[in-house]
């Protein structure tokens, strides 16, 4: 039974690896040698794509130059110093930004996640821009895509998600999401396999976003029929433009 358990954080790593690897190679994620910057909630998601970022540097001799940063929105009881010393353990370079989105957010009148997600995602561009990146890594898995997709289309009347590298500014910054082909499942068992603890940070707008009642309506279905979910994935691909108008 020991030597299972030892076993297992190889396997789930090689299974990891083999996704990974895939969304780089596939989309053309990150060359040898570039830098990236790694966008870090604390949450699950964000801690293995960092965690694995400098697993795979470190094993396949990427040379990549990572670097990690964390934007504080300045939410009361925002549990910074936790975050700070995970960068530490990890051993990764990184920074720690603190934005006034809490104080802005109730002046506000239009969609509180829409306000913090395009916060937030200036400040990356930011950092990058000031350390001379131009490649932003975010956590983005298979069951964002799905949820992505239907929100854009019950909300903003598009057929549109997230893709797996994003150009913005002519090309002057690209958001790549190396976790695209990730489900919920394999993140929670890289997770348990290298003892790695999320960091929940409290959000007060979290529960009652339109992403969390999608993402409860999706979660039903997936739990009635597994098959849902890569269908839901895999068909955002298949379009039979011959029978949309």
């Amino acid at each position: 039974m020991q030597s299972e358990r030892k076993k297992e954080p190889e396997a789930i790593k090689k299974i990891a690896f083999g996704w990974f690897k895939k969304a780089i190679e596939d989309y053309h994620l990150l060359a040898d040698g570039e830098k990236v910057l790694v966008g870090f909630s604390g949450g699950k998601d964000s801690l293995c794509l960092l965690h694995l970022f400098l697993e795979y540097n470190k094993r396949k001799k990427k040379g990549w130059q990572i670097f990690a940063c964390h934007i504080d929105p300045g939410f009361p009881n925002w549990a910074r110093e936790r975050i700070e010393k995970v960068f530490r353990k990890l051993g990764v370079d990184y920074e720690i930004m603190r934005l006034a989105i809490a104080e802005k957010i109730e002046r506000i009148g239009e969609d509180f996640c829409f306000f913090c997600s395009r916060e937030r995602k200036k400040a990356l561009f930011t950092i990058a821009e000031e350390r001379g990146i131009d490649k932003i890594a975010l956590a983005h898995h298979r069951e964002d895509v799905n949820e992505t997709f239907l929100l854009n289309l019950f909300f903003a009347s598009e057929l549109s998600t997230f893709v797996p590298k994003q150009d913005f500014f002519g090309g002057r910054f690209y958001i790549i999401r190396p976790l695209y082909y990730f489900t919920n499942e394999i993140i929670n068992l890289y997770l348990r396999a290298f003892l790695l603890r999320p960091i929940r940070n409290p959000c007060p707008y979290a529960r009652i976003s339109e992403r969390e009642r999608i993402r409860r309506i999706l979660k039903s279905y997936y739990r009635r029929d597994e098959r849902i979910r890569d269908n839901i994935f895999w068909g955002i691909k298949n379009i039979k433009v011959r029978y949309l108008p």
